[in-house]
């Protein structure tokens, strides 16, 4: 009787080696101007060079496949606000620097955001994975807030939470519209405009009573 033999499952070291060059295939097709919509899962695995059944191995559907691009590029957002928070130019101009290292950051990945927003639009688990991002952003904002009053740096009529909400919601609208229609040439004054908006109008905003 002859023997049969099992093929040996896949190393770890493989399936991560496919992972990485699917999520790669997909941001690349979308650097190319392929819209997220018409992108299908049998042309993101045609291009990998993986059997389609080894796209689903690793993804639901293309949408978890782009919520994983997505934390990845949002991770390294977060990182560059945090910097400034933590470090020991957090001033409007150090926060400036920082917008105008998230406006590059953007510009990198200008297909990859157009293509979170387009699923956003249709997708409530992409708009949902999105707006719990954001909502990591506005959490970290709104301690900054309270610890610049606790500090004195900040009057008590402004709400953390709410002022929270407006510099980050409001922020990444701005800088969102700038990639998608704006001139990369005013990326340091988008940047400049945006920080002495936020520091002005939140971090050091001027007491009602006092005016200063």
């Amino acid at each position: 009787m002859p023997s049969i033999t099992r093929r040996p499952p896949k190393s770890e070291e493989d399936r991560t080696a496919v992972r990485a060059r699917l999520l790669a295939t997909t941001q690349r097709l979308l650097t190319e101007g392929v819209g997220f919509t018409e992108l299908g899962v049998q042309r993101i695995a045609a291009e990998a060079k993986v059997a389609r059944s080894s796209f689903y191995m690793h993804f639901k559907d293309k949408s978890e496949l782009l919520l994983q691009l997505a934390a990845s590029f949002k991770q390294k957002s977060f990182d560059i606000v945090s910097r400034w928070q933590a470090g020991p130019d957090a001033d409007w101009e150090g926060l400036a620097r920082a917008y105008e290292e998230v406006i590059a950051l953007y510009r990198e990945n200008r297909a990859l955001l157009g293509a979170i927003n387009e699923a956003a639009a249709y997708d409530p688990a992409v708009r949902a994975y999105w707006n719990a991002q954001l909502s990591r952003f506005r959490t970290a904002m709104a301690e900054r807030l309270r610890a610049d009053q606790r500090d004195g740096l900040l009057g008590p009529d402004v709400d953390p939470e709410v002022a929270a909400r407006v510099v980050v919601f409001g922020g990444f609208a701005v800088l969102s519209q700038h990639i998608a229609d704006g001139d990369s040439a005013e990326d340091a004054a988008v940047a400049r405009e945006t920080a002495l908006a936020h520091w002005h109008g939140t971090f050091r905003r001027p007491s009602p009573s006092t005016g200063r």
